[in-house]
Formats: structure tokens, C-alpha cells, sequence
């Protein structure tokens, strides 16, 4: 597997894995909806402070995808996604664990957090298995108006 930053090809691949809003509002949050343009789609995932990497097979399918970026002193992931053709073969733990790798490697943190739908149990369960921790959000309001969204954080990535 090659893990490598995230190019627009890429991306507008990515865009096609999600095909009714609530898929794409599930993934990308309160920003994002269905129909979107090619050109605000990029424009939301490929923001400044946002760091945005690729998992791909030796043919350069595209596997998986998450972002990083700092948040509250810790490495936040984001609009983490396996290709729904390669679901269920622990994709998404391979990423996240890549990720935080690079995430520490650029800078270091008190830890690692991440939003997810209570609703999303398969990746509820994943953050679990990887040492994430259901806690309450440490400032108010919560971000953005996400209705049954968890905000967990682990504190180290050796657990990964």
C-alpha cells in the first residue's frame, strides 16, 4: 500500500463514493452537500490548515482517505472514508494509524481527536478498537449544528 498526500485527481474520485446528501453530510460535515460542485468540493478539502493524504494499492486505486489538522492542541481527524469496493478488510485503521504517524512526525500534540455520528456505529466501533474515548467536548457550543455527533480523543497514538 502507498500512502501519499492527496492530489485532485484524487479527490474528485473520492467525491464519487458519496451518492445522496446524507451519505456526504455523514463524511464531511455540516458543509457539505449533495449536489456539490467539483470546484467547492476541492475547495473545502483542500483548505490551508487542513492536511489531506490518500491510501492506494500497488495499481494507484484509490483506497482510503482522511484529513488531519489541529485542533484544541490535539492532531483532529477528518472526513475519514474507505472506498466502498474495499469495505470491511481494516482499511480505515491502517489509515488513521498512517495519519497520526504523520500527524506526530510534522508536529507534536497532547493527543488525537475526531467527530463521529453516534449513528455511524462501524466507525463508532473502529475509533473505539483503536483507543479513541467518547468525552465531552471541552469548549461551548459544540461545533456546528451536528445532532448526535460524538467528539472523542485518545491520548498517545502508541496504543495504535
Amino acid at each position: 500500500m502507498i500512502f501519499t498526500p492527496a492530489n485532485e485527481q484524487q479527490l474528485l474520485q473520492l467525491k464519487n463514493w458519496f451518492s445522496d446528501h446524507r451519505a456526504m453530510y455523514t463524511w464531511g460535515g455540516p458543509n457539505m452537500t449533495y449536489p456539490i460542485s467539483d470546484k467547492t468540493f476541492l475547495k473545502f478539502l483542500t483548505a490551508n490548515h487542513i492536511n489531506s493524504y490518500c491510501l492506494l494499492n500497488d495499481e494507484q486505486q484509490l483506497l482510503a482517505f482522511g484529513q488531519f489538522y489541529r485542533r484544541l492542541e490535539h492532531h483532529h481527524l477528518g472526513r475519514l472514508a474507505v472506498n466502498p469496493k474495499f469495505r470491511g478488510k481494516g482499511l480505515a485503521k491502517i489509515l488513521i494509524k498512517l495519519l497520526l504517524e504523520q500527524a506526530y512526525s510534522q508536529q507534536p500534540a497532547k493527543g488525537a481527536s475526531l467527530f463521529v455520528f453516534r449513528d455511524n456505529e462501524v466507525a463508532y466501533r473502529c475509533y473505539q478498537s483503536l483507543g479513541f474515548i467518547e468525552t465531552d467536548y471541552p469548549e461551548t457550543p459544540f461545533p456546528g449544528n451536528m445532532q448526535n455527533c460524538a467528539y472523542m480523543r485518545k491520548d498517545s497514538i502508541s496504543d495504535c
